[in-house]
């Protein structure tokens, strides 16, 4: 019950944090020295990402949804290694809608509750496959409408 509950606070303290990065504070975040910035980004990704350990814990996922979450997380691992070894807004920004994603693949329904419909992928432009050195294609940060 307690790893379940921490779980949950963890990924609802990663969309406040996200929510209040994407609402008027992003210009006061460009106010922010550099390094303040890529702690802020490190930390956002961490919250993502222990939010999506935790669902992946509690189960109920279909395999293309384990699928897109491992891919999502894959992806913003190499968008904040990318902001943090080349620096610049761009990189930055890229981070920041990698992180999105990974909250966007962790918060996709449970497939038990949609009927029998498949639940729709996470990743924009459908599945993204990793090339042959097991990097993933740069994906939009927008979820896929299929």
């Amino acid at each position: 019950m307690t790893r379940y509950m921490r779980g949950r606070l963890l990924a609802l303290s990663a969309v406040a944090l996200l929510a209040g990065c994407h609402s008027s504070g992003r210009a006061d975040m460009s106010r922010l020295s550099a390094p303040a910035q890529d702690y802020l980004l490190i930390t956002s990704y961490f919250m993502a990402e222990g939010g999506m350990v935790s669902r992946l814990q509690d189960g109920g996922l279909s395999g293309q949804q384990v699928y897109d979450m491992a891919t999502s997380l894959k992806y913003g691992k190499s968008m904040i290694l990318a902001a943090l070894t080349k620096p610049s807004r761009k990189a930055r920004r890229n981070g920041q809608q990698a992180v999105e994603l990974i909250v966007a693949c962790t918060n996709q329904p449970d497939p038990s509750t949609l009927g029998g419909r498949t639940p729709r992928s996470c990743l924009p432009n459908g599945p993204a496959s990793p090339d042959a050195k097991g990097q993933v294609p740069p994906q939009p940060a927008t979820p896929a409408h299929k």
